[in-house]
């Protein structure tokens, strides 16, 4: 295990303030700020600066959030360059604890949607949803027939509303759980069958709790999956390479520049538009826009994708948070985002 040793040599103490962290050089720093411990989970790990990121602002980060002093969360984990460079976790989170994800699940299943199109299993996004239910005349509902594929995975579909498909975004677990079905449809397999043999058995995770529909028995898409936070990183990561692991392409380039592209505009706050069950914001830093994408879920969870820096942040939480966006975006852009070096310049858009 690498320590930490010339990147703590500096020696700093801090005190925090409402405009971010203010460092006094000169006594130790807390031995336990954020160093990752081998798990022999598949990944490398090193020091923050030999990724260039600031380890200093880390500490400022982990310690403030023990101290109470920024926002409540359960654990960040931060890897750069495809390297873990940081991991801290509270209250009694390790990084042995499966965290629940809730719709961080449905970024999930949108891979899996990706996987059954390069297989040929999905041929077209816009085929009407009803061709895959033939049998199940509910689906044909009067002026609902238009609704595809697409609509679902743009959370445009309208369904329990009287808009027309396509129209406008309006956030649905039910739309979610429809693809999961079209999923078993075309598959055969349920969503967290799928998920073990197609993303999670390629990417080495292997402690996996999904929930399931206490009717239907079947494991719920929209909000049902719980990982590791490490695992939840390697999801990001996956992403960043554009659909490559270990040397292996599990999901297409193709699948993932769409569905975490812009699709369609949503009134979310800070929110830059959403793709395919994937979330699209932004945030300044040093007056650069840095454009990031995200897998949310309930209770704050966070998986964020960050090109222009070659990182992957993710955060879980057990406390609300409003709309899934307040407070860890604070952390990111008042110590993340600055901690990490300036390796580019102007803005940096969606994975292409």
């Amino acid at each position: 295990m690498r320590t930490w040793g010339s990147v703590v040599a500096a020696l700093c103490v801090f005190t925090l303030s409402p405009l971010g962290a203010q460092f006094v050089f000169g006594a130790e720093a807390p031995s336990d700020c954020g160093i990752p411990a081998d798990v022999h989970d598949g990944w490398t790990m090193t020091s923050p600066e030999k990724q260039g990121v600031n380890a200093t602002l880390l500490c400022a980060m982990g310690d403030g959030i023990s101290g109470g002093k920024l926002a409540n969360v359960d654990g960040v984990v931060i890897v750069r360059h495809g390297v873990l460079v940081y991991e801290r976790h509270y209250s009694r989170f390790d990084a042995a604890t499966r965290h629940n994800g809730y719709s961080m699940t449905k970024s999930v299943v949108s891979l899996l949607v990706g996987i059954a199109m390069d297989r040929g299993l999905i041929s077209d996004l816009d085929v009407p949803v009803v061709s895959y239910f033939p049998e199940n005349a509910d689906l044909r509902m009067p002026g609902k027939d238009p609704i595809t594929l697409r609509h679902l995975l743009t959370m445009s579909a309208g369904l329990g509303s009287s808009g027309a498909p396509g129209i406008a975004f309006a956030y649905s677990d039910g739309e979610t759980e429809l693809i999961g079905a079209i999923l078993k449809k075309v598959t055969g397999k349920a969503v967290d069958v799928l998920a073990q043999e197609d993303l999670f058995a390629p990417l080495g995770i292997k402690d996996v709790s999904w929930s399931r529909d206490p009717l239907s028995g079947l494991p719920t898409s929209a909000h049902g999956l719980s990982l590791r936070p490490r695992d939840w990183a390697k999801i990001g990561q996956l992403v960043l390479n554009r659909g490559v692991w270990e040397g292996q392409q599990i999901v297409s380039a193709s699948w993932v520049a769409q569905s975490t592209a812009e699709q369609i505009k949503t009134d979310e706050p800070l929110s830059a538009g959403y793709g395919y069950q994937w979330w699209l914001g932004r945030s300044l830093d040093k007056g650069r826009d840095v454009q990031w994408v995200a897998a949310k879920g309930f209770n704050s969870q966070k998986i964020i994708v960050i090109p222009a820096l070659d990182m992957v942040v993710v955060f879980n939480a057990s406390r609300q948070s409003k709309n899934m966006v307040a407070p860890e975006l604070d952390l990111l852009d008042r110590y993340i985002l600055p901690a990490a070096a300036n390796d580019g310049s102007g803005t940096v858009s969606a994975l292409r």
